[in-house]
């Protein structure tokens, strides 16, 4: 069940947001980020489901690969984190699942999944309860396409740290992660590529 309680503001840009507020899983923090990014559809999906980049982006990811395909739109896939002084290696494990609405949205469903088993020495579980993206496309005036991302996500970093410490390196990781895609997506070889099945905003 989602918090009601209101946002609270973390840092504030011109095209990218974080925010937080406390869960009502374990009062864990939820935190969701805004972000307005020169991209199709495609190109985003494609962009984060190249795993082999993943370092390049996320905020101190060290590896990361897909276990298990389902379908087109449905995987399981592993991050590696290096280890950030005091705190051990971490990982994840997630179950990723994206369909397209019929206003154009597409959404994106994260959640824990070890029914596959992958052998992880000497790292600490990241426990990820939920984690939800929402894609809008829209035409900036001068006809781009772009997207309006919200990126909401509950997870619980593991091992002895505490929670005031946790939540601040979630919020920074969040934030720089965001910035290295906003600076990357547009570049990516991915825009020029197409997935079969979405349909992309147009005039």
């Amino acid at each position: 069940m989602t918090s009601e309680l209101p946002w609270k503001k973390w840092k504030q840009s011109k095209h990218l947001n974080v925010s937080s507020r406390i869960s009502t899983i374990d009062q864990l923090t939820e935190i969701k980020v805004t972000a307005l990014v020169n991209s199709s559809l495609s190109g985003f999906l494609l962009f984060i489901q190249d795993v082999k980049n993943t370092p390049a982006w996320l905020t101190n990811a060290s590896s990361s690969k897909v276990v298990k395909n389902f379908s087109a739109t449905e995987h399981i896939f592993t991050v590696n984190f290096s280890a950030i002084w005091p705190l051990k290696p971490r990982h994840l494990q997630l179950h990723s699942h994206y369909w397209q609405n019929s206003d154009l949205s597409v959404e994106i469903q994260l959640k824990d999944d070890f029914s596959v088993e992958i052998e992880h020495k000497n790292t600490v579980r990241v426990k990820f309860y939920e984690g939800h993206w929402l894609l809008t496309p829209i035409l900036n005036n001068k006809q781009q396409k772009q997207l309006i991302i919200e990126y909401t996500f509950i997870a619980d970093g593991g091992g002895e740290m505490p929670k005031w410490f946790a939540d601040q390196l979630a919020l920074k990781s969040i934030l720089k992660s965001m910035k290295k895609m906003n600076q990357q997506l547009p570049q990516s070889k991915w825009q020029q590529q197409t997935i079969p099945g979405i349909t992309e905003l147009s005039l």
